[in-house]
């Protein structure tokens, strides 16, 4: 065949200048791309370690189909510590468990996480069989529990919690484990030595496997619709020497706590609500140096008493008038039933945030909790209302409330009708309170225009003590009293102020509407 005829000068001067003119238009180095003109890729660039890093912090089905990406990245996956979450494998639950048992067959490990979805009891096998699989050697995270049959309270008792589950004891960090029973076992398979957190949700503990299991580091425990005695969880918080934060949610067989703790910083508490769970009737907190919060997670559920005592760094609580009669703090005494006088002897230099449940709103019992707490700096009033109830109590200046002179800045008053004995109520701080920054009104009314002009005359906000005041009204559908369910209130210490979200900053269903003066 023929070679191909030469190129003329012509095309051969227009390529060169063609050439040139992309030469001229090329990036320098450092813009990202290579000095040759071809684009650097930087994930290729990666070491294989790093590039493992992050497929094993991919959801497991992201972190598969890498393997699709390039042929460099085909054993990686593999390589990875494995990442199996079987929640979001698939929507059916014979399509999960296939592809558990596929994925456990193909990763050699070792494994970071796994969470498996809460199966029938059934699957008892073939989930022993996952846990002894050779792919979850080092596992560091586990999440696994059964189903729990029909619908609470549940008549049978819980399968136990499969022996081949133990077999990571030795270097689980985080567990959650639901609907299960630890049965009498050795000491040393219930050896936790590197766990940090653990949450327990409608697990059985008897006293004995109680005072076998061993939680030297844990630091976050949470134990909710938990049946155990109060002597068994009492053993098992003695063992717990790092505790820092603990929610006590819902447990059954607690008749009388104690809890006694150096390093503890904070407690969530409540009470079951159903009426075949065995009431909590005393939680004793004794010698908690380090205890900032103690935050009751529910209102109307007991203990109908708490003790606190030798807690010098306790900066918030909630003080409920239904479910808990009296409160104890140091070697004074808060009476809750009907709200009547209080005997204080012991003055809390240290909260600054508080929340008071009140029938009423009382006034009277509200005035007697801020002489007990001289440097409150923000105060939650939920209000249930009372029928003929008066507020119509003077601010004596010479028995000034040093809360109200030095240190209130925000008042938060939740289920506020704006009829005479609410206006009575907040009236007193708007009148007194010298350094209030923000005073928040949630209620149930519309809020129409005519109301708010009646309020802003009746409440007296031009003579307000404080100029700098702001003054807001939100819309709110329900009266319920506002919880405090989730951890993040108990577990987040970082949270300055865990109560904000739920007073201040909340999204209402009406949305706000405000006036500013």
């Amino acid at each position: 065949m023929d070679a191909p005829p030469p190129p003329s000068p012509a095309a051969h001067n227009l390529k060169k200048r063609k050439l040139g003119r992309h030469d001229e238009q090329e990036p320098p180095p450092e813009s990202g791309r290579a000095s040759d003109g071809v684009g650097l890729d930087f994930f290729n660039a990666l070491p294989d370690d790093l590039l493992c890093t992050i497929i094993s912090l991919l959801p497991t089905k992201d972190g598969a189909r890498t393997q699709a990406l390039a042929r460099r990245w085909r054993p990686l996956w593999r390589s990875a510590p494995l990442n199996l979450v079987g929640h979001g494998l698939s929507g059916q639950v014979g399509k999960r468990v296939v592809y558990i048992s596929k994925i456990l067959a193909e990763h050699p490990g070792p494994a970071l996480r796994l969470s498996l979805p809460c199966l029938h009891e059934r699957y008892h096998d073939k989930i022993e069989g996952w846990l002894r699989s050779q792919a979850l050697t080092d596992l560091q995270e586990l999440s696994f529990g059964y189903e729990p049959p029909g619908f609470p309270p549940y008549r049978l008792p819980p399968p136990p919690i499969p022996q081949s589950a133990l077999r990571f004891a030795p270097t689980l960090r985080v567990a959650r484990i639901c609907y299960c029973y630890f049965p009498k076992l050795p000491a040393e398979s219930l050896n936790f030595p590197h766990l940090k957190q653990l949450t327990m949700y409608m697990l059985t503990i008897s006293d004995l496997s109680a005072s076998s299991l061993n939680f030297p580091h844990l630091r976050q425990l949470t134990t909710h619709a938990v049946t155990i005695s109060g002597d068994a969880l009492h053993s098992l918080l003695s063992g717990c020497l790092s505790l820092e934060s603990l929610i006590l949610k819902d447990n059954v067989g607690v008749g009388r706590l104690r809890i006694s703790s150096s390093t503890i910083r904070s407690i969530g508490f409540s009470a079951p609500h159903t009426s075949v769970a065995s009431p909590v009737q005393e939680l004793l907190i004794v010698d908690a140096p380090c205890l900032g919060r103690f935050l009751p997670l529910s209102g109307g559920y007991g203990p109908s008493t708490v003790q606190i005592i030798g807690a010098p760094k306790l900066q918030m609580t909630v003080l409920l008038s239904n479910g808990t009669s009296k409160l104890h703090i140091g070697n004074g005494t808060m009476g809750f039933q009907e709200m009547p006088a209080i005997s204080v002897t012991t003055i809390m230099h240290t909260v600054k945030f508080l929340v008071i449940d009140t029938v009423g709103p009382d006034l009277d019992a509200v005035i007697g909790f801020l002489k007990c707490f001289p440097c409150l700096e923000r105060l939650y009033i939920i209000s249930h209302l009372r029928k003929g109830m008066k507020n119509v109590r003077k601010y004596d200046l010479l028995d000034p409330i040093e809360c109200l002179t030095l240190h209130l800045k925000s008042v938060v008053l939740q289920n506020y009708w704006g009829n005479k004995p609410d206006v009575d109520f907040a009236k007193f701080f708007i009148l007194n309170a010298m350094v209030l920054e923000q005073m928040i009104f949630i209620t149930l009314n519309s809020c129409n225009e005519k109301w708010m002009s009646d309020q802003h005359r009746r409440l007296q906000v031009d003579h307000r003590a404080s100029l700098h005041a702001r003054f807001e009204v939100k819309s709110y559908l329900s009266r319920h009293w506002i919880d405090f369910a989730d951890s993040k209130h108990t577990h987040d210490l970082s949270v300055a102020n865990p109560f904000a979200d739920r007073f201040e900053n909340r999204i209402l269903a009406f949305g706000l509407t405000s006036f500013v003066v």
